[in-house]
């Protein structure tokens, strides 16, 4: 009978995860894919192919980057009794690191990150080897140094009686290495201090200016306790306060804002549609203009851009001189929701979209500068981010603003393996300011609903209860501005976009009426005494005389040149004011030719000639084939479909029947794998059972005959006792030749295991 070798370090010991697991209920199996969703993805076949893939190196390291700090403290204890192939248990390792372990333990249980129970506990394989070489800032063993244990000081008496004659620099060297860091470098004089160090064996040197603290010199100094002052609770640094009322109108106000800039985007994206480029994104330029157009920073415009692409507002617009982004046809119908009901759109969309709008203008690791809607500003891992930051915003008091810092370090707390960069906090902040989330740095009250998992009718309720009172009237006053005393309604805030400019936004709004304004109203198929009416309705002033000129004398002259789609043609009544265009220096690259008194022709299309003639004073209107005025309506480009949205894999966290099916489809085929292996007994002829077997027969030191494919493509069957399956590699004792040997997963055939041995 063969006999197991002494185990090494990082070799599998204690009990099976995939027997573990086989004896799971199916609610714990269920919860085990909500917490580790990469397990589900693609489904495992049975039982032990999902316990197979949770012992992976990369799963398992996923995994440790979801723990928090307790957590993964515990997590790291685990890894040092795995190395020290011995089995601890909850009591002992809430001795051993100050604290009460019995949630992080039950966490890593269901985790499938360690095996067992509270009183007998093992890490998995994959811990150790995912964790790192220095798990607590502990260096490695003395056997991993290859050093003979004998004369160390590895108790702890024995190593402060050797401390006890420590020259002058010792102490404060060794306790740069005692909680880690381990290794230290010096120079390659050795000084005196460090030299008294590795004489007395307390550090042992592993190059010529690199020291080391042995993990078990290192336990002893430490006496008794493997962690120094582990934070059980996440950080909560001082913020300041912000009035709730502040907080209140800053973020309705981020909110209508950007609704508005998204209106506006659609209007101007209708009528000027930018180019696509051939990345799929929008060039600079036409970024620019676009803010320009929408009077708002380049930074908030690409906000705006890519939130109407996440909505599916905007998509390809296919014409003869190529594809241009547009308003989709279900562009109209979104802008006359109302507004909380948008604005729930907007932020559930936001939120769960791995688009990174803060990333348009910064550049790639090869120096492409990132564009807006350009398909490489999908990150998997924003939503996540979003949800977690939004959680840790949640986590003060209501009106306090955390800076970026303190939120970095609450997170870091949360998952240390996988904090965020400050200055991506710092710009996820400023999205989550400008979706109305925030305001003046604190999270507002539907951000809170939000992080409670409110639905959308709560969210709507909440966001319109921080709403100010709508008005339906407005102040015109003699020098043509309006002012607006609070949130205008949806009607009349119609009403000044049709006819005014926007000059500024608060608790009131500012409004200007000018010839271009007007004649925009004109465009879109008013009549004169249509605006004036629709004025009188609103204004609590009346319309005053000047702007009452205004209408009339724009209306007046708006359409006394039409200019028809006919490369191009234009007419009017008046013959001088034709003339006086030929004649115009200004005018002089349309090439215009007076074929008759009222009509001449140009040599350019008709929009360009329309814009020209704007351009220099002249008022004129666009006419379509039948002699009718195209309006603003009408020359609106539409989308074909939406933008194309962004593939995310379906992640089974939220999905609580998804994963009861996956359990239930993993049942059945570990019964079917049962059935095969009781027809060949002790055999595996699959990949994930072969290593399976492999793994279950290096935690026994039993011995198994490996079938593997030869050089020479032929197979052949080997005696082996396999030591240890980690890493995507399995080392084995050849049995015959007595030697170590390592085999890729993909070369085995089959295993079977020898009875009795």
């Amino acid at each position: 009978m063969t006999t197991r070798p002494p185990a090494r370090p990082g070799e599998r010991s204690g009990p099976d995860l995939a027997t573990e697991l086989r004896h799971w209920d199916d609610e714990r199996l269920a919860d085990l894919l909500a917490t580790r969703p990469d397990l589900g993805t693609p489904a495992p076949s049975s039982i032990t192919a999902l316990a197979t893939r949770a012992l992976s190196r990369p799963s398992v390291g996923r995994a440790l980057g979801r723990l928090d700090r307790p957590t993964l403290t515990v997590a790291e204890a685990l890894a040092v009794s795995a190395d020290a192939q011995s089995p601890t248990s909850a009591s002992t390792l809430s001795a051993a690191l100050g604290f009460d372990t019995s949630d992080a333990v039950g966490t890593l249980l269901d985790r499938a990150l360690a095996c067992g129970c509270p009183e007998q506990l093992y890490a998995v394989a994959a811990v150790s080897e995912a964790i790192g070489t220095h798990p607590l800032g502990l260096g490695p063993s003395l056997a991993a140094l290859d050093t003979d244990p004998r004369g160390w000081p590895t108790t702890t008496s024995a190593a402060r009686s050797v401390m006890a004659g420590a020259p002058p620099g010792a102490e404060r060297m060794l306790a740069a290495l005692l909680w880690g860091p381990p290794v230290g470098t010096v120079s390659a004089d050795l000084p005196p201090a460090a030299t008294w160090l590795v004489q007395s064996r307390i550090l042992h040197p592993l190059s010529a200016t690199q020291l080391v603290l042995p993990r078990e010199v290192g336990l002893a100094l430490r006496a008794g306790r493997l962690a120094r002052d582990v934070p059980t609770q996440p950080p909560l640094a001082g913020a300041e306060q912000r009035a709730e009322p502040t907080v209140a109108a800053e973020s309705t106000r981020a909110a209508e804002d950007l609704l508005h800039q998204i209106a506006m985007l659609l209007t101007h994206w209708g009528s000027e549609p930018p180019a696509v480029l051939r990345s799929g994104g929008v060039g600079v330029r036409e970024l620019r203009a676009t803010a320009a157009a929408l009077e708002v920073p380049t930074a908030q415009v690409a906000l705006v851009v890519e939130t109407a692409g996440m909505l599916g507002l905007i998509g390809h617009h296919h014409t003869d001189g190529g594809s241009r982004w547009a308003p989709t046809t279900t562009a109209q119908d979104w802008a006359a929701e109302p507004l909380a009901d948008r604005w729930v759109q907007v932020v559930q969309e936001w939120l769960a979209s791995p688009r990174t709008p803060w990333l348009v203008g910064t550049r790639t690791d090869k120096g492409t500068l990132r564009s807006a809607l350009d398909p490489d500003l999908q990150r998997s891992w924003a939503p996540e981010l979003r949800a977690r930051l939004l959680g840790a915003l949640a986590a003060w008091d209501p009106g306090e603003a955390p800076d970026a810092g303190a939120l970095v370090e609450y997170l870091r707390w949360h998952s240390p393996r996988a904090a965020p960069p400050a200055d991506t906090v710092t710009a996820m902040l400023g999205e989550f300011a400008g979706v109305g989330l925030l305001g003046a740095g604190a999270l507002s009250a539907s951000g809170r609903a939000l992080a409670a998992g409110a639905g959308p009718a709560e969210l709507q309720a909440t966001f319109s209860a921080d709403l100010p009172d709508e008005v339906s009237e407005f102040f015109i006053q003699g020098d043509l501005t309006g002012i607006v005393p609070g949130r205008p309604s949806a009607d009349l805030a119609a009403l000044l976009a049709d006819v005014a400019e926007i000059e500024g936004r608060g608790a009131a709004t500012t409004v200007r009426f000018t010839t271009e304004s007007i004649r925009r109203a004109l465009d879109a198929g008013g009549q004169a005494q249509e605006v004036l009416d629709r004025l009188r309705q609103y204004s609590v002033t009346g319309v005053p005389q000047p702007l009452e000129y205004l209408i009339t004398d724009t209306a007046r002259t708006h359409g006394r040149i039409r200019v028809a789609r006919a490369g191009a043609v234009l007419h009017g009544s008046e013959d001088g004011a034709l003339t006086a265009l030929v004649s115009d220096p200004r005018l002089a690259h349309l090439r215009l030719r007076l074929i008759a008194p009222t009509v001449l022709l140009a040599g350019v299309e008709a929009t360009e000639v329309l814009e020209a003639l704007r351009h220099t004073g002249h008022s004129a209107a666009l006419e379509g084939p039948d002699g009718q005025l195209i309006t603003l309506a009408t020359r609106t480009a539409r989308a074909a479909r939406p933008m194309p949205p962004p593939a995310v894999a379906t992640s089974l966290t939220q999905d609580p029947a998804a994963r009861q099916e996956l359990v239930a489809q993993m049942r059945a085929g570990e019964d079917r794998a049962r059935t095969l292996r009781a027809q060949n007994p002790g055999g595996a002829d699959d990949p994930v059972h072969a290593l399976e077997t492999l793994r279950a027969a290096a935690g026994s030191g039993t011995s198994v005959d490996l079938v593997l494919a030869g050089v020479n493509g032929q197979p052949e069957t080997r005696l082996v006792r396999p030591l240890s399956v980690a890493g995507g590699r399995v080392r084995v004792l050849d049995v015959d030749r007595e030697a170590e040997i390592t085999i890729a997963p993909h070369r085995i055939a089959s295993v079977r295991v020898r009875q009795g041995g």
